[in-house]
């Protein structure tokens, strides 16, 4: 096995190199397959049987393995290793992003036009009051990983206080914007966003990284790239510092349950690089 990884990590093709590996996880998949409902399979933890996470080789949206049943336990085991399912493929492809588009929180840029935007009062914003309808309207695109499965899953976290939704509302009360990810202790994985009206979903992030920060908060993670989240501060960072992040902020003091906007925050003046400048002076005060 050991001289067979060798030639394929020898190949310098990489598209060679990439059905290899792709034969390789079905194969071992097929033999040792992941168990029903529970992600990561034992034998990923069986370094003669197949490398863990961190040996993976670097091309990005490493395949991990194939098969399984996508469960609420499942999707939060995956994503506390750092896994990712594709779900509107079958069977299920469970891949590890490399690199991994994330967020320090006092990292965030908020554009100059946002700040007066947000005083202005055009945009209303909420948290976990009209879940399904963001999670709808995230799917409501040509090409989307939001199969009618994987929204009953969301909605199933969602009940439980482990997925969380923040909706921007226009003045008539129609949803201009939103977006919807997964609570995993200190660490808030995003998953999806969409606008309806220009600048709605800054308006999203803004206020959810001014929260997240202000409840202590380690990490925004977005998964893959995207250019509107790198004006946004996002960049990408190596699968294995995502890794040691992400064993440090997962489960830890969990902030579960539903969300509220806490009114004690100014998120237009918010200064992310000086943590504590969200929550209002007369609140301070006090």
């Amino acid at each position: 096995m050991a001289l067979v990884r060798k030639i394929i990590h020898g190949l310098r093709w990489p598209r060679v190199r990439h059905r290899l590996g792709y034969g390789r996880v079905w194969l071992q998949s097929r033999l040792f397959p992941p168990s029903r409902g529970k992600f990561p399979p034992v034998w990923l933890a069986v370094k003669s049987v197949f490398p863990p996470v961190w040996k993976m080789d670097d091309r990005p949206h490493g395949l991990l393995a194939i098969g399984g049943i996508l469960t609420e336990d499942a999707l939060l085991a995956a994503y506390s290793k750092g896994i990712h399912p594709f779900c509107d493929r079958h069977p299920i492809q469970w891949v590890v992003f490399n690199p991994r588009m994330v967020l320090f929180l006092e990292k965030t840029k908020i554009g100059k036009g946002l700040r007066p935007l947000i005083r202005s009062g055009q945009f209303k914003v909420t948290f976990d009051t009209a879940f399904e309808e963001v999670v709808q309207s995230c799917s409501d695109r040509s090409y989307t990983w939001l199969v009618p499965e994987r929204i009953d899953l969301a909605v199933a976290l969602h009940e439980q206080g482990r997925v969380h939704s923040v909706e921007v509302w226009d003045h008539k009360g129609y949803l201009a914007g939103g977006l919807f990810g997964v609570d995993m202790g200190r660490i808030f994985i995003g998953e999806s966003a969409f606008s309806n009206e220009p600048n709605a979903m800054k308006v999203a992030f803004a206020y959810l990284n001014c929260h997240l920060q202000h409840w202590g908060y380690g990490l925004h993670d977005a998964q893959m790239y995207s250019k509107h989240l790198e004006l946004m501060g996002f960049e990408e960072i190596p699968r294995r510092k995502y890794g040691d992040r992400l064993r440090e902020l997962v489960d830890a003091d969990a902030h579960h349950g539903k969300w509220k906007v806490d009114e004690h925050l100014d998120v237009a003046e918010w200064v992310p690089s000086l943590p504590g400048s969200q929550v209002k002076e007369r609140v301070l005060e006090q």
